[in-house]
């Protein structure tokens, strides 16, 4: 490849990614979602669903995991959930996936302590190129609960949730 041309691709690829600036401008704009915290309700009985199973969850999570988490997408092709869990117990979780319904719930992490990450959506702001990232995070009583700071804001919801918002690159792949 020729350097003018090599110098050229260098500064398109330098160049194709949001930069702080459009991070700063989406993060000061969007709004938490008033439907996701008036469903909170739904999201305790989801964590105590998740909760009665988090022995049998817990069993399967591999020791060289860095996160040490039990993960499950709801809309992925893997039937991880019904092969660690029988017909009766996976049935009570999804019945509140269900409820939530599609925009409010793809998946959840279970970690060691038994706090939870609750996926709630992704999009894609197609002006500025930024991944949104919403989530939920459930803290037991007897954890620590973080703050986030830039490029994530969150809201304390009361002592065991935090609702918070990651502001990303959009990936290319």
């Amino acid at each position: 490849m020729k350097p003018i041309a090599l110098l050229f691709l260098l500064f398109l690829l330098g160049n194709c990614g949001p930069g702080p600036k459009e991070k700063i401008s989406i993060y000061h704009i969007y709004k938490f979602d008033k439907q996701v915290i008036d469903k909170l309700p739904v999201y305790d009985s989801l964590v105590v669903a998740i909760l009665e199973n988090a022995p049998s969850l817990h069993s399967n999570m591999k020791e060289k995991d860095s996160y040490r988490s039990y993960r499950y997408m709801l809309y992925s092709d893997s039937t991880e959930l019904f092969k660690k869990l029988t017909a009766e117990q996976a049935g009570k979780i999804n019945r509140y996936f269900m409820q939530l319904g599609k925009n409010f719930f793809y998946g959840f992490d279970l970690f060691k302590d038994s706090s939870i990450k609750i996926y709630i959506r992704s999009s894609i702001s197609e002006k500025d190129q930024v991944e949104i990232k919403e989530n939920l995070s459930y803290y037991p009583p007897g954890t620590k609960m973080s703050r986030r700071e830039f490029p994530a804001k969150d809201t304390i919801l009361n002592k065991n949730w935090q609702y918070w918002i990651a502001f990303d690159e959009r990936e290319l792949f």
